[in-house]
């Protein structure tokens, strides 16, 4: 946790020098909030062009301190005027939008990856880029030839560099340290209320519903480009001159670091927006105090100013016009390729109504209709998120101006658009981006009041979207890093080799780094990829030598697969080059498995009488049939709520293997004895079996227990829940019968032969 504190503050405090020193050069001498996101934005695009030129994570490093180190230097021969110091009160309020976002990593107990198995597993691209900018492995990831934007990986890999941390680390101080920069931001919005509904409200707005949800599963771009608009609104009507007008262009400039040209989109639709609405009011003063300050957009000087903005935008965003034109071909943006390969994490479009930021669910992909919740309570909170939005915004609008509502008219047009013409993703996305500028204008325009009915509509507001955004980040998943230190302890075996993978993790590729592990069996997050053997009815459930031909297996030195004994085996020559305590790492020898053929027709290892009518040269079979059960008396189990199953074992000694998944680790006991299974939540789905560590002696019917550790104190009293889910278990005896063919070992459960 402490690295990942450090990153979050390093981070806050860099952007906040670096971009208060850009405004300073800019005219501005007294210190504003808006410095954040400039100075991230910055930040953005130089560590992203240092990767870009095959800069290495300490090329960053060294980049993106000098650019700190020059922006103190401009700080202190700057100083600004008296009365504009950091106000405290502000600060309050970026440490509680911190300590909010850290809710998932308090209730687990540790940092880790968030939303794994559940709900977006992206992290394995991201830490995959970011590790790949420090490290320059090959081969190079397949997102870098398809023009994705790296800003915040390569900030990231620097950062990673300068403290020593994980990337992992890093990346949940970047989840920190967004909402901090956005309560600050918010905070200087938020002029006009008082001291604790300004504090409370600023966390608030840098954690509405969608954002949470965002962020709860590591998701941070949008809540970036959220960001960037929200400064982009508010920096705009205070332009008075050409060279205050940079920092829109060092804005958009982030924006397209970090979101590509369709960053471009969300801020000049504002831009666009904004200056239509000045057009259409005229110069009539119409009490927006904002409105009367900017530069008048039907004068030259406008003109000039977005001349210079554009300009500014151009010269850093030069290096990367190949890159933008690679990726208007990313297939996420063409909704005819976006369900190929079975792209996303939605079931279908979200409600429209998220955006407002009250919906009583820690699943936000669930309708009101598909809750456990009756659908009437998300209704009457979203009635009273409408109610208090509508009753906001006039009293916005007057002492604001037009500048986020035009943000908001942008992002309505965006998402009606997506809808129309994009995917769910895209839609879903810009509800996202849209979420922290209504509650914005919510909180603002209500909790500013001096009317009491408006302010108890305010606060019931704030109370239900704050309870709302609590609901999603109590409960997201943290992943348990024991499968990816084992695989870490393997790397370094395989660098620059191609393996067979037989198991279903979205994080091999980042794990095993620099090496190509093929699937047989493919996800989205799996670019090397090898034919199953077809000839066996296996419908993606089978994870053993197996899986493929013997022809295909031949073409692979390594085979990486679990230390379950319910599976199939090797052929002769294959040797264990390393074991780790789920894992086994085989070595081909000179034998070639080209001949060798499968008794199974399924996804089971074996069968019984497997040998075909003519007598094989070769067999190899399990000494006895395995046992296999599946009806545990709940599939589904929580802290504290065990579940059960029986076999009925022959006489033997005997290994046990289970499918499961599981937030925390898993216990497994029977006939007095008991092991522990590490956390898994590498994939959420059919998976292999893995090795229990528990022999039992057969002889009857055995119960078998299974049991999910408990949350920490800490998630108790957040009331977070450990959940797994249970398959198959599976019992086979030790040893088996392999060598020329017999009688007896045919009318075993045979599990391979050779003709």
């Amino acid at each position: 946790m402490i690295a990942a504190i450090a990153s979050a503050a390093l981070l806050v405090a860099a952007s906040l020098a670096v971009g208060q020193a850009v405004l300073s050069l800019c005219g501005r001498r007294g210190w504003t909030w808006i410095s954040g996101p400039v100075g991230l934005a910055l930040l953005f695009a130089a560590a992203g062009l240092v990767a870009a030129w095959g800069g290495r994570g300490v090329a960053v490093a060294i980049v993106s301190g000098g650019l700190v180190a020059a922006a103190v230097v401009v700080l202190v021969r700057r100083r600004p005027g008296p009365g504009t110091g950091i106000c405290p009160p502000a600060l309050i309020a970026a440490g509680l939008a911190s300590l909010f976002a850290s809710i998932p990593f308090i209730a687990a107990g540790n940092v880790g990856i968030l939303g794994v198995g559940l709900v977006n597993d992206d992290m394995a691209s991201h830490l995959l880029l970011a590790d790949w900018i420090s490290e320059r492995f090959r081969p190079e990831p397949v997102l870098v030839d398809q023009g994705y934007p790296i800003g915040p990986h390569a900030l990231v890999a620097g950062t990673s560099e300068l403290l020593g941390a994980r990337s992992i680390e890093v990346f949940a101080g970047l989840v920190l340290a967004l909402p901090a920069l956005t309560a600050l931001l918010a905070f200087a919005a938020l002029d006009g209320l008082r001291t604790v509904a300004r504090v409370l409200s600023s966390a608030l707005v840098a954690l509405p519903y969608l954002v949470a949800a965002y962020l709860a599963q590591e998701a941070f771009k949008e809540p970036i480009v959220a960001l960037f608009l929200l400064a982009f609104a508010l920096w705009l009507p205070a332009v008075r001159s050409a060279r205050e007008a940079v920092p829109l262009g060092v804005l958009a400039a982030g924006a397209v670091y970090v979101y590509s040209f369709p960053g471009l989109v969300w801020l000049g639709g504002v831009a666009g927006v904004w200056a239509l609405l000045r057009l259409l009011a005229g110069r009539r003063k119409r009490g927006w105090a904002s409105y009367d300050e900017a530069v008048d957009v039907t004068r030259p000087t406008a003109l000039i100013a977005a001349g210079v903005a554009l300009v500014a935008l151009v010269i850093l965003v030069a290096p990367e016009f190949d890159r933008l034109r690679d990726f208007a071909d990313f297939r996420a943006l063409d909704p005819d390729r976006a369900n190929e390969g079975g792209l996303g994490n939605l079931r279908g479009q979200i409600s429209p109504l998220e955006a407002l930021g009250v919906w009583p669910t820690g699943e936000f992909r669930l309708s009101a209709g598909r809750s456990s919740l009756p659908a009437v309570v998300f209704y009457a909170g979203a009635l009273l998120a409408v109610a208090a939005f509508a009753a906001a915004l006039p009293r916005w609008l007057r002492r604001h101006g037009p500048a986020i509502p035009a943000a908001l008219i942008t992002a309505l047009v965006l998402y009606v658009a997506a809808r129309a013409f994009g995917t769910v993703y895209t839609s879903a996305k810009a509800l996202a981006i849209a979420a922290p500028l209504i509650a914005l204008v919510t909180l603002g325009g209500l909790l500013g009041s001096t009317r009491r009915a408006l302010i108890a509509l305010g606060s019931a507001f704030a109370l239900a979207a704050a309870a709302s955004s609590f609901l999603i980040l109590r409960q997201a998943p943290v992943a348990p890093e024991d499968h990816m230190e084992e695989l870490a302890e393997i790397r370094p075996l395989v660098g620059g080799e191609k393996l067979l993978f037989l198991g279903r993790d979205n994080f091999v590729l980042h794990s095993l780094r620099g090496s190509k592990p093929f699937t047989s069996v493919r996800n989205f997050y799996d670019p090397y990829y090898v034919k199953p053997n077809l000839e066996l009815d296996q419908i993606f459930s089978k994870f053993d030598f197996d899986s493929v031909t013997g022809e295909r297996l031949a073409r692979f030195r390594y085979v990486l697969a679990t230390k379950a004994a319910y599976a199939s085996g090797p052929p002769p020559g294959y040797t264990p080059a390393t074991e780790t305590e789920s894992y086994v790492l085989w070595e081909s020898g000179e034998f070639s498995p080209a001949s060798r053929q499968p008794a199974e027709t399924d996804a089971q290892p074996g069968r019984e009488d497997g040998c075909p009518s003519r007598a094989p040269s070769l067999v190899s079979a399990f000494r006895d049939t395995p046992v296999v059960a599946a009806d545990w008396s709940s599939v589904t189990i929580e802290d504290g709520e065990p579940a059960t199953v029986e076999l009925d074992l022959p006489e033997g000694d005997w290994q046990l293997s289970l499918q499961y998944d599981s937030t925390r680790p898993l216990t497994i006991s029977a006939a007095g004895e008991s092991a522990r299974l590490p956390g898994n939540l590498d994939y959420r789905g059919a998976t292999p079996f893995w090795d229990v560590g528990l022999e039992l002696t057969g002889g009857g019917a055995v119960e078998i227990t299974a049991e999910v550790q408990r949350p920490p104190l800490a998630g108790r009293l957040l009331g977070s829940s450990s959940v797994a889910h249970l398959g198959a278990i599976a019992a086979t005896t030790d040893g088996r019968i392999e060598g020329r063919a017999t009688p007896a070992a045919c009318r075993a459960y045979v599990d391979w032969y050779v003709p």
